[in-house]
């Protein structure tokens, strides 16, 4: 269940940020009205993923140096 927890919860923090960053950064393609900014959703996802991993293999080493 933590594993979905920390999918989920970095997936939201990715896509708040980008969707926070990108008035400040005029990046084009994550302005509003623009026809690509679904994209910003498989970025949160594969970040979610990524983060996941990330968990896991930090979460692996300490259990070995233990």
């Amino acid at each position: 269940m933590i594993d979905y927890g920390v999918r989920a919860l970095s997936g939201f923090l990715i896509l708040m940020f980008l969707l926070f960053v990108a008035p400040l950064t005029n990046i084009e393609w994550l302005q509003p009205g623009h026809p690509y900014r679904f994209i910003i959703v498989p970025i949160a996802l594969i970040g979610g993923w990524g983060c996941l991993f990330l968990y896991k293999k930090v979460k692996k080493q300490k259990t070995e140096n233990v």
